[in-house]
């Protein structure tokens, strides 16, 4: 190969052009820059599917391992800036503190989403621990947009920061930081936090401003605070001409309650045309609760009396709905004062009831003693309910006699509270009972809590009628003897009397080889005999149950005897199995998980459903030390409907502290056979994390319809709740796991699912439903004594509940408590009045309620 000769000149040093240089450094400046927007713009490329699968992967993870995947998202200025809002959000709402810091980082971030979400976040943790981000979000205020501004100036309200007030006040005129959003869901408005930034007195200034919102705005806090010095003003905007103000200072002026604020209040509802006095109302509803309904009683017109009629009916369903503890001395007040038909005065008692005021039973006492055609006119057609004209039914005896069986319930050991009930109501529900072709049930319930020493004979006889059995071959109709007599053993068995005689209903069937299973009587003459033994073994298994646990184990033997006899009525045996729950020491419910497993892994259908049975005894009853057994037993070996009342039964124990079953459970969600009913255990008894992280698991594209399947589940495993639920903790769980549910997204859709159909399912508890079993009067009642217990977890849990309830008088009436739990309470209002949305439908859920 030849040499390159290189020339002397060619080896000396070369000379570069200052300019040339300069040109070069530019060209690797806009090299390294176009580099870097290349690389921002590659992670930004994040397309959606990458995005949602990036975040799925995430939840399906513990929270220790959540968190730190989540702060890399949130911190890398150069990701996907909508998995980066999700990250900022996601690190809130687990409670990490160092998503503050992050957050006010991001406020520099030049994407506006992602400011917006910085500045929710900060809001979301609120002035004593977000303080630090004033200055940042002044600064990027200086620089918003309309993608973020508003979230900026609420984070700032809530931050109480006082020089944006002016800006926050415009923002409010034109209806823009009204629309941000809490980081769950819901509006995060509240005018209160607003106001705070000035005096009341400032405020009040601006009643006479151009804007109707401002006025709306002045209204409302001068109606929260209520203090008479502001009387003028609010007689003033209760006349503005647009109804948001005036319905608002309504409020402030029934609050306040003197003659001076009250006249020019009950003039404005008064003359108040139809929809403008139901925004009154409303307004006064929401502001005060419900003394301001009974304050609205007072303006109901004299004549004509069919509009007299309907204006009480419109308030009477508010004042039912709104059950507010605080509004007893208005409306006995009302009741003596007015003295308003007897059909309201029954209405005021039944909603003292609802309250937990004894002097219900007065009002519903005087109420059982009359006669519907007594006090209704059939000329007077508007004297009518969804049940028809009043005086073809009795409907408001019997919602009468419910309420005064709650009001004894929720008195049950204090014996003078009692003792008024029993002065005032027994003779007439006794009256009411014997004076029917058949007692009704609800009082015999009233009989039975209320400890009626008259009514217990009466409900011996009905429990054992001297009517002989039906004879083999009889016809329809059933005899009423026996239908009354199922209601009766029940109640016999809570007033702890008759034990052997309850017994003895078990062996009421003379030919043992008799079947009279459901198949059995179909077509084999036995239709009236088999129900009528149905009947009798059905109330005594209730009875038994009501009478709890027992010093021998004779009840129980017989319960399980009878659950095994695969010749009598199914229903029968499920009421056994219910009994046997309530009736047994945790070692006899030992035997019962055995008992599950030989019977429900039997490939007879006879056999599962003693499985299926006993497995109900299970989730009636929690017991904490089998639940690892329970865990074990469950397998694909078992017919589907065991398994699926083995994970309920799980989760009514539940499994908090129980990691190992925990991660068994976990594990079997891989099953396509077990995974559900893995699932509805998890969901139910486990942590908020556990819970959480088995709703992310069925983002899998395989998983749509068993998603379905389990939102179905999830909503029927509450159908009965047991009046231990509250003290064991379990509602205060499930509501916490639905709210960490709800946390998840599949998709970009959070599963609110869990919210709502748990809460349908506390809309169902109006009626009693079994042994043990608690109504929404009863649990609503002892959920706000909980909240004043002082006991700081129960507290928490019962306010929570309270909210998740919608139970909007009890919330408005803790508002006036001593903090901590005015505070929360007044938080839980706002949120309760301002909730997330959701468009889960279950509209075949409730047609199956409507159908039971």
């Amino acid at each position: 190969m030849a040499e390159v000769e290189i020339t002397e000149a060619e080896m000396k040093p070369k000379r570069f052009n200052p300019a040339m240089i300069a040109l070069a450094l530019v060209i690797a400046g806009l090299g390294g820059a176009l580099l870097f927007i290349g690389f921002r713009k590659d992670t930004e490329k994040m397309d959606d599917a990458q995005r949602l699968q990036e975040q799925a992967d995430i939840f399906v993870l513990p929270k220790a391992e959540q968190i730190p995947r989540w702060k890399t998202w949130a911190k890398d200025a150069n990701a996907d800036p909508k998995l980066r809002q999700e990250a900022l959000t996601q690190l809130a709402l687990l409670g990490d503190e160092e998503s503050i810091q992050i957050a006010i980082n991001a406020l520099k971030d030049p994407d506006h989403g992602v400011r917006a979400s910085a500045a929710q976040v900060l809001a979301y943790w609120g002035k004593d621990k977000a303080a630090d981000g004033k200055q940042p979000l002044l600064a990027a205020l200086k620089e918003s947009e309309s993608g973020d501004r508003r979230q900026i100036l609420w984070a700032l309200v809530e931050l109480g920061e006082a020089q944006v007030f002016n800006q926050a006040m415009e923002s409010y005129k034109i209806g823009e930081i009204t629309t941000v959003q809490r980081l769950e869901g819901g509006r995060a408005f509240d005018p209160l936090k607003v106001t705070r930034l000035v005096s009341l007195d400032e405020l009040a200034g601006k009643a006479g401003d151009e804007s109707s919102a401002v006025r709306q705005l002045v209204a409302t806090i001068l109606s929260e605070k209520a203090d008479p010095k502001h009387t003028e003003v609010l007689i003033k905007l209760v006349k503005d001409p647009e109804i948001v103000v005036a319905s608002e200072a309504a409020v402030g002026l029934g609050k306040i309650g003197d003659d001076k604020a009250r006249q020019p209040l009950l003039d404005a509802l008064s003359k108040a045309d139809k929809d403008t006095r139901s925004k009154f109302i409303e307004a006064l509803r929401d502001g005060i609760g419900g003394e301001g309904l009974v304050l609205a009683l007072d303006t109901v017109v004299k004549e004509p009396e069919q509009r007299r009629w309907f204006q009480h009916k419109q308030l009477f369903d508010m004042i039912h709905r709104v059950a507010d503890p605080r509004m007893g001395d208005a409306l006995v007040k009302w009741t003596k004062v007015a003295d308003p038909h007897p059909h309201w005065k029954t209405e005021a008692g039944i909603a003292l009831a609802e309250i937990g005021d004894v002097r219900a039973a007065k009002l519903l006492g005087e109420r059982m003693g009359v006669e519907p055609k007594d006090i209704y006119d059939k000329a007077k057609f508007w004297q009518a309910d969804k049940g028809g004209h009043l005086t073809k039914t009795d409907r408001s005896r019997v919602v009468a006699a419910r309420m005064l069986a709650d009001l004894a319930v929720i008195h049950k050991g204090d014996e003078a509270s009692l003792e008024t009930i029993r002065e005032n109501a027994e003779e007439p529900v006794i009256t009411w009972l014997t004076s029917r072709p058949q007692p009704h049930a609800n009082g015999l319930r009233f009989l039975a809590a209320v400890g009626s020493k008259k009514g217990k004979g009466l409900i011996r006889d009905w429990a054992f009628p001297s009517d002989p059995l039906p004879e083999e071959g009889a016809q329809p109709p059933f005899p009423d003897s026996y239908a009354t007599a199922q209601s009766a053993l029940r109640y016999l068995g809570w007033m702890k009397d008759s034990r052997s005689k309850l017994l003895d209903q078990f062996g009421r069937k003379d030919d043992e080889k008799m079947d009279i299973t459901q198949g059995g009587l179909e077509g084999a003459g036995l239709a009236m005999l088999g129900m009528a033994l149905r009947a009798v073994a059905y109330g005594a298994a209730q009875g038994l149950a009501q009478w709890g646990p027992q010093d021998d184990t004779a009840v129980e033997d017989k319960l399980m005897e009878f659950i095994e006899d695969k010749l009598w009525h199914e229903e029968a045996r499920e009421a056994a199995c219910d009994a046997l729950a309530w009736t047994s020491n945790e070692e006899t419910l030992a035997k019962v998980v055995e008992r599950v497993g030989k019977y429900a892994s039997s490939k007879d259908p006879k056999d599962q459903f003693i499985g299926a049975c006993y497995a109900v005894t299970l989730s009636r009853k929690p017991i904490p030390s089998a639940v690892n057994m329970m865990v074990d037993l469950l397998q694909p070996s078992l017919e589907v409907g065991v398994r699926t009342v083995l994970g309920r039964a799980i989760g009514t124990t539940g499994l908090e502290g129980n990691e190992a079953a925990e991660q068994k459970l976990f594990a079997m969600l891989e099953n396509p056979e077990m995974r559900n009913a893995a699932a509805l255990a998890l969901m139910m008894g486990g942590s908020a994390d556990i819970a959480s992280r088995t709703v992310a698991t069925y983002g899998a594209k395989d998983r749509e319809m068993a998603l379905n399947d389990l939102k179905d589940m999830w909503y029927r495993a509450f159908g009965y709740w047991s009046d231990e639920d509250l003290d064991r903790g379990n509602l205060y769980r499930y509501v916490r796991n639905a709210h960490a549910i709800a946390r998840v997204k599949i998709g970009d859709a959070p599963q609110q699912w869990a919210i709502t159909r748990l809460q349908a399912q506390f809309d169902n508890l109006e009626y009693d439903n079994g042994p043990h079993s608690e109504t929404r009067v009863v649990l609503r009642y002892r959920l706000r004594k909980a909240a004043t217990s002082g006991d700081e977890a129960k507290m928490t849990g019962a306010i929570e509940t309270l909210k998740f309830m919608k139970e909007q008088g009890t919330l408005l009436a803790l508002r006036d408590e001593k903090d901590p739990v005015g505070s929360m309470a007044r938080e839980a209002y706002h949120e309760l009045m301002n909730p997330a949305l959701s468009a889960d439908d279950i509209s075949h859920l409730e047609a199956e309620e409507k159908e039971k």
